[in-house]
């Protein structure tokens, strides 16, 4: 079951974890802004759902 509570923020990549080598869609930036914006678009379906 999800809740808010279960949700986990994604964590931003530590500066030397990218290799500055414009990896594109294996870059660790690039599969960062993936996750948070899933873990946004999720939050927000949870909480509008909650507020029903």
């Amino acid at each position: 079951m999800n809740t808010l509570s279960s949700l986990t923020p994604p964590v931003p990549p530590e500066d030397w974890e990218c290799c500055n080598s414009d990896c594109g869609e294996a870059c660790v930036w690039q599969i960062y802004y993936r996750e948070k914006a899933n873990y946004e678009a999720h939050l927000a379906q949870l909480t509008s759902s909650s507020c029903d």
